[in-house]
């Protein structure tokens, strides 16, 4: 839902959902964080110019009006960053910044993984569950959300005996990939799914003429950052930060 040239309650009233909101030519999405009433996601939108303070403001005036008690950001670059921190925001949780320039491709395993299916998702989400703490955990609007995030998406799953064990949604934007979400189940780590799924992932982005991708991960995830490492990732000096700021 949008409405161009001012922002109006009537604008946000479905925020709990999702809604698209502009001010002229500023766009930014807004949605609950993972299911969480109290808790509102609020993220540019992809090839729009960046948000200024001013409009940050006056989405965060109506996020309050709407019972929400604090927003988050998605991962964002410094450059992203500073109209958020002039709009009141501050650091809530540092990641690191991975980056791929597809020169040189790690191995693909054909049929190693597939296209996932709407019947996966439930499975899709147990597994999300138990890969990643609370906050990160996606819910089927956080999924939903994760799909659309960019222009064009790829879903896969890795199977065990019939039965989805890892998935990743990769994307992109232009020449841009991104590898959005990766998450195999714990109890099968360690078994070559995550590296199929990453490789599946920049294989597809190779063949769509991406020049370079990226992914982010926790500080402190040493088997993820060890994992991107050996299939051509370079950790990059400039991290990213989820954002939060409190309406209360």
């Amino acid at each position: 839902m949008a409405l161009a040239g001012r922002l109006s309650s009537h604008c946000l009233v479905r925020a709990r959902d999702r809604a698209v909101v502009e001010w002229g030519a500023e766009r930014a999405r807004i949605a609950t964080w993972r299911g969480d009433p109290r808790l509102a996601y609020l993220a540019p939108v992809p090839e729009s110019p960046p948000p200024s303070s001013d409009f940050l403001r006056r989405c965060v005036e109506r996020l309050s009006t709407q019972g929400f008690e604090s927003v988050v950001t998605p991962a964002l670059s410094p450059a992203e960053q500073r109209p958020f921190l002039a709009a009141g925001f501050e650091p809530h949780e540092r990641l690191h910044l991975l980056a791929h320039d597809l020169l040189e491709l790690p191995a693909r395993r054909p049929g190693a993984t597939r296209r996932a299916r709407r019947r996966d998702r439930r499975s899709v989400l147990a597994i999300d569950s138990a890969a990643f703490a609370p906050f990160w955990r996606l819910d089927r609007s956080g999924l939903s959300e994760a799909l659309r995030a960019v222009p064009t998406t790829r879903f896969r799953v890795t199977r065990r005996r019939g039965l989805p064990v890892g998935y990743a949604i990769s994307g992109r934007a232009g020449r841009q990939g991104y590898l959005q979400r990766l998450a195999v189940d714990p109890s099968h780590q360690g078994g070559g799914w995550g590296r199929a799924l990453v490789a599946d992932a920049l294989h597809w982005m190779h063949r769509r003429g991406v020049a370079r991708a990226v992914v982010n991960t926790q500080l402190g995830n040493e088997a993820a950052l060890a994992l991107y490492g050996k299939l051509g990732f370079r950790l990059q000096p400039s991290g990213l930060a989820v954002l939060r700021r409190g309406l209360r």
